[in-house]
């Protein structure tokens, strides 16, 4: 297929798209204001994060690695465990929303919006996009399994073979690109703010 015909598919999941980015601001807020509201929650969201420290002291490139990995891990499940009918890439959308805004608010304390937009932009200009699609996806692909159960004549097969595609010619190359900016770009872009 052609990047028409892809363009065209994500214009016919906009609906899932749009449903996606809503979720995903309005958990950030949710996260923002928790955060703001209950320091002990917070705190909490945050020892997950520490539980992922030992990332920090491997070789740069091996970040890179670990960091792509587990972002088209996630990408994936939201999108193939979709035909679960869309509680995974519910769970995904809404879990990464509420830390990304619990992290938004320590940073925000930590160093201001510009130390926040330091450490999201450089790599999340790209990485939130795909990440956004593949849970898209996910919900178009729970939504017709609803449609197969109530007996409804649709493609699932040729659904999820086009997520998959996309999955493998667009995200997955994004994703990377955007591991290999977090890793050695937007280090550099918060010590210029810091």
């Amino acid at each position: 297929m052609s990047l028409k015909d892809d363009l065209a598919y994500l214009r016919s999941i906009r609906v899932f798209l749009a449903l996606s980015l809503c979720i995903f601001a309005l958990t950030s807020a949710m996260g923002y204001w928790a955060a703001g509201a209950d320091p002990d929650l917070a705190s909490q969201w945050r020892a997950e994060l520490d539980a992922l420290r030992w990332i920090l002291e491997q070789p740069p490139l091996m970040i890179m690695i670990i960091i792509f990995l587990k972002n088209l891990l996630a990408s994936a499940m939201a999108m193939l465990l979709g035909l679960g009918l869309g509680l995974i890439p519910l769970l995904v959308v809404t879990s990464n929303g509420f830390l990304l805004g619990v992290v938004a608010h320590g940073a925000v304390q930590q160093g201001g919006l510009l130390f926040l937009a330091a450490g999201i932009l450089p790599h999340g200009i790209l990485e939130l996009p795909a990440v956004l699609a593949s849970i898209a996806m996910g919900f178009r692909l729970g939504y017709l399994l609803a449609l197969t159960l109530a007996r409804e004549k649709v493609d699932l097969a040729g659904e999820t073979r086009i997520a998959v595609r996309l999955l493998w010619r667009y995200i997955t190359p994004l994703l990377l690109l955007a591991a290999a900016i977090e890793t050695f770009i937007t280090p550099i872009a918060i010590s210029v703010v810091s």
